[in-house]
């Protein structure tokens, strides 16, 4: 990779839309961080340049001692890149690994705090404020970067096109949980997940189940903090409320909050030193007011909270419900009849193992960046339903279990729906089709139509599987892998039989070997 004006040093990450090197500007001598769109070559293409450009205009147009700075966009052989300041401090979630103490909390919180409110002011929410989005230019100094999905609230055109809804499941707001416009109190409520991992060295929601984190983040009651830092939680519970309206109106107001309770406990240490003051009889007094205030919302959203997590827990880890032989066409003539052509290795019943070739074991990435050595292989054998011939006629169908009880009718809860369907496309986004297990796009988007198998995101998820598979394929054939391209399309053709990508390299490929051993028959033949 080559850009005029910069001399790449080494790679420093890959994220969702792009490549991130380090580089020196050989104008200026200085190191810079080049952020390099990814070359893609689907439906995608514009919408990701979309997002990089407009990603580049928003930090340009914010001039914020903690703001990341950007110094330059442009194209240089078809290849988008952004120049932007480069950091060493590391950023908040490498800090974390350390315990943050309660002053140094606040200091970080109300400078980010800050941040925030000149992109809101404006009219830009980040939408996806985490740690790992906070840099630090030295000891002192957050900077908030990755406005990859940001979005100006006054226009209709979303940046991104995950579905669902945007930003990290550990930080979420609960209106983007639910997938609605978003405006500013979305990044109050991230941040104020990122103050109590600050302030305990733990993130608010804890759960082995990404669904449940999500449904936590939308029911469950706000954490209680321990008692050493208790004069913390009115402010955390202004942050972190579920209904936005709850929320400080903008962060100009969270910051004047801060500011208020940094000076109140000056004051307090103050009077504490001097031995006139019972700070720790504040801290119960205030302690005890605030258990009163909300023991009501405790109970009713301590029910509701049970009762949902309990539902989804019982769904997501009972056995797949059993469905009687059904036609590979299936997939392609209606939803309502959908039956998994792929069954996971942890759900119940027979099933037979298919594995690709040897060497392509490794679970699929994203397309090829920029020319380079591309990471792609086949993803690591997946545990298949058995496929056999039906007897007079070509068409393939999936042999399983005879049902041992009838399928379940109840549909599954709206927030259920909407997560299985955002992990199955962000799955998607990450290559993660068929691998690792109960981790990938087949998983979420199979998992959804147990539960409504009428589903139609579920049902176009896995077909666009498929198409993935043919992307891959393609690459693979580029750079003369035939047993990669071969595995792919073997894989591909398991989830759709009918995508026409894939017949097409299937017939290539099958065009390649016949031409190959017709060459060998002439060559043994004239001897």
């Amino acid at each position: 990779m080559e850009i005029p004006g910069y001399r790449i040093q080494r790679l420093i990450g890959k994220g969702g839309m792009a490549t991130v090197y380090l580089a020196i500007q050989e104008s200026l001598h200085r190191p810079v961080v080049l952020k390099i769109l990814d070359q893609v070559t689907d439906q995608r293409t514009e919408d990701l340049i979309e997002r990089f450009i407009a990603e580049g205009r928003i930090i340009a147009s914010l001039r914020h001692p903690n703001i990341i700075t950007i110094y330059d966009i442009g194209l240089a052989d078809s290849s988008l890149y952004i120049s932007m300041e480069y950091v060493q401090g590391g950023d908040l979630k490498q800090r974390m690994e350390l315990p943050v103490t309660t002053d140094e909390a606040l200091d970080y919180l109300a400078k980010v705090a800050s941040a925030l409110a000149e992109a809101h002011k404006h009219g830009i929410v980040h939408r996806d404020v985490k740690p790992a989005n906070i840099l630090f230019r030295d000891e002192h100094t957050p900077l908030l970067t990755d406005f990859g999905i940001a979005k100006q609230v006054d226009t209709e055109a979303d940046l991104t096109s995950t579905g669902i809804f945007l930003g990290s499941p550990n930080y979420v707001s609960p209106e983007q949980a639910d997938g609605i416009k978003t405006d500013g109190r979305a990044d109050i409520y991230s941040l104020g997940c990122i103050f109590h991992e600050m302030l305990t060295g733990k993130k608010p929601f804890l759960s082995n189940s990404v669904i449940d984190i999500i449904i936590q983040h939308k029911q469950a009651p706000i954490p209680r903090l321990p008692a050493e830092c208790a004069d913390m939680q009115p402010l955390l519970d202004r942050m972190m409320a579920k209904r936005r309206e709850d929320r400080f109106p903008d962060a100009e107001a969270l910051i004047h909050a801060i500011s208020k309770l940094r000076e109140a406990r000056r004051r307090v240490q103050r009077l504490s030193e001097t031995g006139t003051f019972d700070a720790g009889a504040v801290s119960s007094a205030t302690r005890e007011r605030r258990a009163k205030q909300v023991l009501g919302a405790l109970i009713l959203l301590g029910m509701v909270m049970f009762s949902s997590l309990k539902y989804v827990e019982i769904r997501l880890k009972a056995p797949a419900v059993p469905v009687e032989p059904v036609s590979a066409q299936t997939i392609l003539a209606s939803a309502t009849d959908l039956a998994p052509p792929i069954q996971e290795a942890g759900d119940q019943g027979p099933a037979m193992v298919t594995r690709a070739p040897q060497e392509a074991s490794t679970r699929a990435e994203g397309p090829a960046v920029g020319g380079a050595e591309p990471a792609p292989a086949v993803p690591a054998p997946v545990a298949t339903a058995a496929v056999v011939e039906a007897p007079g006629t070509p068409e393939a169908t999936v042999a399983t279990p005879a049902p041992s009880a009838p399928p379940q009718s109840t549909p599954p809860p709206a927030e259920v729906t909407q997560a299985l369907l955002w992990l199955g496309k962000r799955s998607l986004e990450e290559y993660k089709l068929t691998h690792p297990p109960k981790d990938n796009a087949y998983y979420y988007f199979n998992r959804l139509l147990e539960m409504d198998p009428g589903n139609q995101g579920a049902v176009t998820g896995i077909l666009e599987i498929a198409n993935r598979y043919a992307m891959l394929a393609e690459q693979s054939l580029a750079r003369d892998e035939t047993d990669k391209t071969t595995a792919y399309v073997e894989i591909g053709l398991r989830i759709n039989p009918d995508n026409e990508a894939l017949l097409a390299l299937k017939n290539m490929m099958e065009s390649q070997n016949q031409s190959f051993l017709s060459k060998m028959k002439n060559l043994f033949s004239s001897r």
